[in-house]
């Protein structure tokens, strides 16, 4: 459940990833038929305005992009792009304040644990079941067994965790841990830059862009410039009001979306259309509509024939999609505004619409106080959210086409405050989620026996996490998109596999 302070959409961290000092150049109305699967055919003749709006708009993308792009060609090329198969396609996830991740991913090697326990004696995590009121851990399985726990608030509850379900959790999607089928959450325990900035505003505009001093463009917005299509906003998503600066491009359209009212037609066979109440039998629109289509008064004139002819394919397209089996998502999502946005993107990467990448801004991490009581509610939702998502994948056909990146802007220091929280810290937690993800313990943990200036060590770069997601699952040369280094890559893993796909 969202905190209040977490549903603020002008939540400052929030805000600093959005594009601001850009404006849309256009609003797409998103047809229903297009979110129904165009029930009527993807052939040209049925994607024209007139076609796709007859049942109605879903919601609006705000598009933007260096020129105005006719409504027709974008879903021509949406419809195109869409059926190439198999696609890779990548959501990101970015976890708004700096989350904590020493109390998500607990140090449990026996020297670290004294160290984290004496640094945090009010925040630390118990080891083993929760009791006392102190959130317990659960440690990890293959090669991290010994070195890292998860806080129990992230685990499943068949797992001895706190977050209320048997299904899904952060070690349910981890597995054995071993990079095999049913091994898939890779994690990253302290990954960062150096030297660290631990401003909330340079360090996440570093993080869109993919490199260590301001640009004009995101990484993946590059990307999609070297890639994508110059006529399909729809290949790239923000889930927000404005777009992220993560997929901010030079020349290719992309596009935000804040909601969509409706997945579905909204024709109802039953009628009862504004009708006054003391009206016992409403009007049968549908009817209506098919009775009026078929008039042959008049059959000279080319309005009344155009009139027609628009209340008959409206009638057809109700016809064709109302007894189409609805489909309905796992009903384990937990009730927040990150499963409203992880439901929304599954829906459309589904679709087949060309899009490839998806972006959600969510959370209020930045816990200076009282920090318990803020992230842990959303710890546990996060992992009820991205397990419900994976099934949700799975349900839909799409689970191998899909990879999920999550990370902040930063960690926090190793040593509690005085007001029950952390304060801006090196070395973030990321992960990767997905049924393609090669599972397990993918880049170094320093462990805590040295933390300069009270923060981790630093010993992976967010842009070798980039350059490896890059290389292996979207196809292009990191050095082309990335800036500040030679090379990017993880190399071998601490778990001895190496890549992070399978």
């Amino acid at each position: 459940m969202d905190t209040p302070v977490e549903r603020c959409i002008a939540c400052e961290e929030l805000e600093l990833a959005r594009v601001r000092d850009q404006p849309p150049i256009q609003s797409l109305p998103i047809p229903n038929a297009a979110m129904a699967g165009f029930p009527e055919g993807r052939e040209s003749g049925m994607l024209t305005r007139r076609r796709l709006l007859q049942a109605g708009v879903a919601g609006f993308a705000a598009v933007y992009g260096p020129k105005l792009l006719g409504f027709e060609s974008v879903w021509e090329a949406a419809v195109a792009e869409g059926s190439v198969q198999p696609t890779n396609q990548l959501v990101v996830l970015y976890l708004a304040g700096g989350n904590d991740g020493l109390n998500t991913l607990v140090p449990s090697a026996p020297a670290d644990y004294t160290t984290y326990q004496t640094k945090r004696p009010v925040l630390y995590r118990g080891q083993g079941p929760t009791s006392g009121g102190r959130v317990g851990s659960q440690a990890l399985t293959g090669a991290a067994n010994g070195q890292l726990a998860w806080a129990n608030v992230g685990v499943s509850s068949s797992g001895g965790g706190d977050n209320g379900s048997s299904s899904f959790g952060f070690d349910k999607l981890y597995g054995p841990g071993d990079g095999t089928a049913g091994s898939d959450l890779a994690i990253m325990p302290a990954v960062d830059y150096l030297p660290p900035n631990l401003s909330h505003f340079e360090s996440s505009d570093y993080w869109f862009a993919g490199a260590l001093h301001g640009m004009t463009t995101g990484w993946l917005g590059r990307w999609l410039d070297r890639n994508g299509s110059q006529t399909n906003p729809l290949q790239a998503i923000s889930i927000d009001t404005a777009l992220s600066k993560s997929i901010r491009t030079q020349s290719a359209p992309v596009c935000a979306i804040n909601s969509l009212n409706s997945l579905g037609f909204t024709m109802s066979p039953s009628g009862g259309y504004g009708l006054p109440s003391n009206v016992s039998n409403p009007l049968n629109a549908n009817s209506a509509l098919d009775g009026l289509s078929g008039v042959t008064v008049g059959a000279d004139n080319v309005h009344l024939a155009r009139s027609r002819n628009t209340f008959g394919s409206a009638v057809n397209v109700y016809n064709t999609t109302h007894n189409l089996p609805a489909f309905t998502p796992p009903s384990n999502y937990p009730s927040s505004s990150l499963s409203t946005k992880l439901k929304l993107a599954a829906h459309l990467l589904a679709n087949n619409l060309g899009t490839r990448v998806v972006t959600i801004h969510w959370g209020a991490f930045d816990t200076h106080g009282g920090q318990l009581a803020g992230q842990d509610p959303q710890l546990s939702t996060l992992s009820l959210a991205l397990g419900a998502f994976q099934a949700d994948l799975a349900a839909r056909g799409i689970a191998q086409n899909v990879a999920t990146l999550v990370f902040s802007e930063f960690g926090r220091r190793v040593d509690e405050n005085a007001s029950g929280g952390t304060d801006h810290g090196a070395g973030g937690l990321m992960m990767l989620a997905g049924a393609p993800v090669k599972g397990g313990w993918a880049a170094q943990f320093p462990g805590l026996a040295s933390t300069p200036q009270g923060n981790l060590q630093v010993p992976t770069d967010f842009r070798d996490v980039y350059g490896q997601i890059l290389a292996e699952w979207l196809g292009d040369d990191p050095t082309a998109i990335l800036a500040g280094k030679s090379s990017y890559g993880l190399g071998t893993r601490p778990d001895g596999q190496t890549g992070l796909f399978k």
